[in-house]
């Protein structure tokens, strides 16, 4: 059978491309070797939110006495937090699937191959199906990178993906890696009582964010238990009867931190399995397929989108691109912006960043102004017992909104406000000037913007 758009992959990308298609009346298969939904469904945005959940949970009812509520006999079921994990994976799954029934797409479970134009390949459990496709959406995603450490093959030595098929709770845990992934999986375990060790071989955790946010960050992961380790290399692993030793190098010397698990967390790198890159003279840059901002490759009909292109792997982005592609695929007009992607990371307390930093903004000479408002006077943040973090706001000397930081509560969905202004190029002042509910958190976000004008209201 003929299709005008053949899918690789089923990913945030890949499956909403192919819910864009269905929408657009292309015809669309999908192609995907395993479960719906990609990486961020199944090994990392969602299972790790859920985790995330049950650790707030747990760090409140911590705190329950400074509410006035006293709680009896508490633990931790860590298998009955993971079954819960299973649970919403299972049921986002169950409810990708059903949208591709209700928009006629057909979905292959299997291997595809990409080898030649207008060819798609499938291997399944019943053979091997070639296709007949028009235009082809690349959406393979990308795997962890495991760094070349002595040792880092042992058992207890896992990735972001065998981390959460554990089902019982390590007594400790070093993680190579102070980004995103490291730090988020950090919080969660250091909620549950877990011993946490961090190491980052750069000066600073989350290296491409505002540098303010870890500045501040650092010190409350410390206060927390949490032992950072920066500037600092990870030497080898070695094995001393159930105790993993973890070698690490700083300007002080060496030592050796024993722990019972470690967690490679050193970043993701494209995922080009399938893809026959020499036979088909697929342009490659940095490991990662070339795109314009059409998501148009260098092949005639071939698109690539997420995170098999390189550039900001995040599941937003990759739906974004997808649709992008395929608006393209029919006649449409539209290119990609990347001005204004919102990046959260769940922490404790959660941080959501867009737009230029300020180092950024430095570095280019760009003249700006800044303005920050502190969560410990926003009245609902107080009443929420979470008054630590922040909100920053950028703007270019028009009083343009060109980039926000904010850490505190959740930070995740305030975000949003920021990322239309950004998208925008709304003013501060159009923020200020909105009438904000009270009392909220958004407050804090109109506090800030009035930090741009002058001087925020509540805030001597």
């Amino acid at each position: 059978m003929n299709y005008k758009v053949g899918i690789l992959g089923g990913g945030p990308g890949g499956y909403v491309c192919a819910l864009r298609a269905a929408q657009l009346g292309l015809s669309v298969v999908l192609i995907e070797g395993e479960q719906l939904g990609g990486t961020c469904l199944n090994r990392g945005c969602i299972p790790t939110k859920a985790l995330v959940k049950s650790a707030d949970l747990w760090r409140e009812i911590g705190h329950a006495q400074e509410f006035g509520l006293h709680v009896g006999d508490k633990r931790v079921d860590y298998p009955a937090v993971v079954a819960r994990k299973g649970q919403v994976v299972n049921s986002l799954v169950g409810g990708v699937e059903k949208l591709m029934k209700a928009a006629n797409i057909r979905v292959i479970k299997g291997w595809g191959e990409f080898k030649q134009l207008g060819h798609i390949s499938v291997k399944t459990e019943n053979g091997v199906e070639d296709l007949e496709v028009e235009n082809v959406v690349l959406a393979t995603g990308s795997i962890p990178v495991r760094v070349p450490i002595p040792g880092a093959d042992l058992p207890g030595v896992v990735t972001s993906d065998e981390i959460l098929d554990l089902t019982d709770l390590p007594k400790s845990l070093v993680i190579i890696g102070g980004g995103v992934i490291g730090l988020e999986f950090a919080s969660i375990y250091q909620a549950f009582g877990v011993k946490v060790s961090v190491v980052e071989m750069l000066p600073s955790l989350l290296p491409t964010i505002d540098e303010e946010i870890p500045k501040r960050l650092t010190p409350l992961l410390k206060r927390n238990g949490i032992d950072i380790f920066t500037k600092t290399a990870v030497k080898q692993i070695s094995q001393q009867g159930e105790t993993l030793l973890v070698q690490i190098e700083d300007a002080k010397g060496v030592k050796e931190i024993a722990t019972e698990c470690v967690l490679l967390s050193t970043g993701r790198r494209p995922n080009l399995r399938g893809i026959d890159l020499q036979n088909l003279g697929l342009e490659i840059e940095k490991g990662a397929i070339k795109v314009n901002s059409k998501m148009q490759t260098n092949l005639p009909n071939v698109y690539g989108i997420g995170d098999v292109v390189g550039g900001i792997m995040l599941a937003h982005v990759a739906s974004a691109e997808g649709i992008i592609a395929v608006e393209q695929i029919a006649g449409r007009s539209g290119e990609m912006s990347y001005r204004a992607i919102p990046s959260v990371i769940f922490t404790h307390p959660e941080i959501a960043t867009v737009g230029f930093t300020e180092q950024e903004l430095k570095a280019l000479g760009t003249e700006y102004r800044v303005s920050k408002f502190p969560f410990s006077a926003n009245g609902k943040a107080l009443a929420l017992g979470e008054s630590i973090g922040l909100v920053k706001i950028l703007a270019n000397h028009e009083g343009v909104v060109i980039g926000a930081s904010i850490m505190g509560p959740q930070a995740s969905t305030l975000i949003s406000e920021l990322v239309i202004a950004v998208e925008k190029g709304l003013l501060a002042e159009d923020i200020a000037r909105t009438v904000h509910a009270h009392p909220t958190l958004p407050e804090a976000v109109m506090e800030a913007a009035h930090g741009i004008l002058g001087k925020p209201l509540h805030l001597a």
